[in-house]
C-alpha cells in the first residue's frame, strides 16, 4: 500500500479575492496586504493569480522578489509590456516566462473592447540571475493523459498544463526534496488520494511518486515542480 505523502490543500473557495472595476483577482497565496497564516508561500513559488481583465483594462503587476513570472491565458488574448519596452501580445495555447529584476513591474492590458479575459500569473523567485528575454512556452494539450512539461531545461523548476479523459491517469516522478504544487484549472481529480475540484490547489512533498486520476472528462492540470 503506498503511504499517502505529506500534503497541503489550498481549496478555491478560500483565495483571497481583490475586486475593482478593472480586475477581478483570486490570489492562492498571501500578496501585497493580503495575510492569512494559512496561505504562506510553498517554496519559491510565492504568487499564483487567477484573474478576469475587464474590456480594454490594463494593470500593474510589482514585481518584488528577483525571478520569474509565466503568464497563461485562460480565455481572449493578453498583451505584455514592461521597462525593458518588450512587448508581447499571449494568445491561448501559449504562456510567457519573463524573467525580472526585484523591485521591477510590467503591464498587463485587455486589447478587446467588449470581451472581458482571464489568465493565471505564477512568480516563482530565484537567486540565480537569467535572461530577461521573454519566451514563449507552448501547450499542448493534444495528447490526453500525457503529462505535458512547458519549460526548457535551463530553469530551476518545471511547469506542465496537461490534459486527462475521465478516470485517465498518470504517475508524476518527484525527484528527493522537491515539491510538486498541482492547481486543478478544470474539472476533477483525485491526485495522491486528495479530491481537488476546479481552481483548488495542492503542495505534495516527501514522495518519490505522485499518482493523479482525472474524475472528468478533459480535465487539466497545472503542475509546478519546484527544487528544495
Amino acid at each position: 500500500m503506498k503511504i499517502i505523502s505529506q500534503g497541503k490543500i489550498f481549496l478555491s473557495d478560500q483565495r483571497s479575492v481583490t475586486e475593482n472595476e478593472r480586475i477581478k483577482r483570486y490570489s492562492t497565496f498571501n500578496f501585497d496586504n493580503i495575510y492569512n497564516p494559512a496561505k504562506e508561500p510553498i517554496g519559491d513559488l510565492y504568487a499564483l493569480h487567477d484573474d478576469m481583465l475587464a474590456p480594454d483594462a490594463s494593470i500593474n503587476f510589482f514585481h518584488r522578489e528577483q525571478g520569474y513570472v509565466i503568464i497563461i491565458p485562460i480565455l481572449g488574448t493578453i498583451t505584455y509590456f514592461d521597462e525593458e519596452e518588450n512587448q508581447l501580445d499571449i494568445e491561448v495555447g501559449k504562456s510567457a516566462m519573463i524573467f525580472h529584476q526585484e523591485s521591477s513591474f510590467f503591464k498587463l492590458k485587455n486589447p478587446y473592447p467588449d470581451v472581458t479575459i482571464s489568465y493565471l500569473i505564477v512568480a516563482i523567485k530565484s537567486d540565480k540571475e537569467y535572461s530577461s528575454t521573454p519566451s514563449f512556452l507552448n501547450i499542448d494539450l493534444s495528447k490526453p493523459n500525457h503529462l505535458n512539461i512547458i519549460t526548457e531545461e535551463d530553469v530551476p523548476f518545471k511547469i506542465g498544463v496537461s490534459r486527462f479523459k475521465g478516470r485517465g491517469e498518470n504517475n508524476y516522478t518527484l525527484p528527493p526534496a522537491s515539491t510538486l504544487y498541482t492547481f486543478v484549472l478544470v474539472g476533477a481529480f483525485e491526485i495522491d488520494g486528495r479530491l481537488l475540484h476546479e481552481r483548488d490547489g495542492l503542495a505534495i512533498w516527501d514522495t518519490d511518486k505522485v499518482e493523479m486520476e482525472a474524475l472528468s472528462n478533459d480535465a487539466i492540470l497545472l503542475t509546478i515542480e519546484l527544487p528544495e
